[in-house]
């Protein structure tokens, strides 16, 4: 499992990017974010994909991939590092476009 391969979290972060307390740590934890949308642009940009990557993306494509595999709630919940797992569905939820998406195919097609 790819929670069993990293150590706990101590950190009050969802990402523990912040090891310095004496640091501004709004100021770090904006850069870091910086720094990884950064570099999922550059292996976008390498891969040919056109739509533009960002953590935000990143997390709702994990997501989705995780529900449409079947991964249990309470997994998909830890690693979003939702509180609870009523966040998590309501996240979800809000993901699951596959009936609009089919709608709207069908009133396409019949244009």
């Amino acid at each position: 499992m790819i929670l069993d391969k990293y150590p706990e979290n101590d950190s009050e972060y969802l990402l523990p990017i912040i090891r310095n307390a004496r640091t501004n740590e709004r100021y770090t934890y904006r850069n870091v974010g910086y720094n990884i949308n950064h570099n999922l642009k550059t292996v976008a940009k390498k891969v040919g994909i056109t739509i533009p990557l960002t953590l935000y993306v990143a997390r709702h494509s994990w997501a989705s991939v995780a529900k449409a595999k079947g991964i249990p709630l309470s997994v998909i919940s830890e690693g979003m590092g939702h509180d609870s797992e009523a966040t998590t569905q309501i996240y979800l939820a809000s993901l699951d476009t596959s009936v609009v998406d089919k709608a709207n195919s069908l009133i396409l097609k019949s244009l």
